[in-house]
């Protein structure tokens, strides 16, 4: 006759499996009641690996999320498209199939400040992390900026080959600043690193032909924009500020108040 287990040796035994979801609901007195509508014990036990299986899933998509730096979290589902014509909302779901990684091809969102650039970059790299990708989230600034100081300590290898890691690379703001020679020749080491290896998600406030006032060298322009250009889905917004539109807006209210 077997001896009934103990909930002591159930939980070490979850423990030392690293079964966490299983564990918390034994020690939360929930294991019972959780199983308790099935009639078959193969039942429950594929109830209980299917929960471990999610809570796992959800723990990495979470790690992805935090590594991959977002400024804050942006979906496709709060972006509004109807205010936003100049975007086809059909070829940004088509990207959020993420197939252009897979494929790694870019996307380059080129138009004024406060148009939704960063917002559409943003959530496809949300849905890339949601799909078991390796996403980094970056400003232009802050890439060189990084890049720069592992001048200081010798690591701009080791720092390279971190940003071309990430199966997806969104490099924002480009435009706001210009490069000197350093940072363009860093910038061009990210691009060339990247073809055909890494997809990158661009954001520029600046159209192609005025890059030339960004780089220290047209020949680093030229060659940054054969790779980068080389599989694309380039989008080119207008309109105006939002957030020019919504102070106009609060001013205005304000005034007839």
């Amino acid at each position: 006759m077997s001896l009934p287990v103990s909930e002591e040796d159930l939980l070490e035994g979850f423990k030392r499996l690293k079964l966490r979801n299983m564990r918390d609901l034994l020690e939360a007195q929930q294991l019972q009641e959780e199983l308790a509508g099935f009639e078959h014990p193969v039942q429950a036990l594929n109830h209980l690996v299917q929960r471990e299986v999610a809570a796992r899933d959800e723990t990495r998509r979470q790690r992805r999320l935090t590594q991959a730096k977002f400024p804050e979290e942006k979906t496709l589902e709060e972006f509004e498209f109807d205010e936003q014509p100049s975007v086809d909302e059909t070829q940004i779901r088509k990207l959020a199939e993420l197939d252009f990684i897979e494929q790694t091809q870019n996307v380059v969102f080129l138009g004024p400040p406060g148009i939704g650039k960063t917002h559409l970059a943003i959530a496809l790299g949300v849905r890339a992390v949601n799909g078991g990708y390796s996403v980094r989230f970056t400003t232009a600034e802050n890439l060189v900026d990084t890049l720069y100081q592992s001048l200081a300590d010798n690591s701009l290898k080791r720092k390279l080959s971190k940003y071309a890691k990430h199966d997806l690379l969104i490099i924002d703001e480009l435009g706001y600043l210009s490069l000197d020679q350093t940072a363009s020749d860093h910038f061009f080491q990210v691009v060339n690193r990247a073809y055909e290896e890494q997809s990158i998600i661009l954001t520029s406030n600046r159209p192609f032909q005025e890059w030339s006032g960004l780089f220290d060298d047209a020949t680093v322009v030229s060659a940054i924009l054969d790779r980068l250009l080389h599989h694309v889905h380039l989008f080119n917004m207008e309109g105006e500020s939002y957030r020019l539109k919504g102070l106009q807006e609060t001013q205005l209210g304000g005034d007839t108040a």
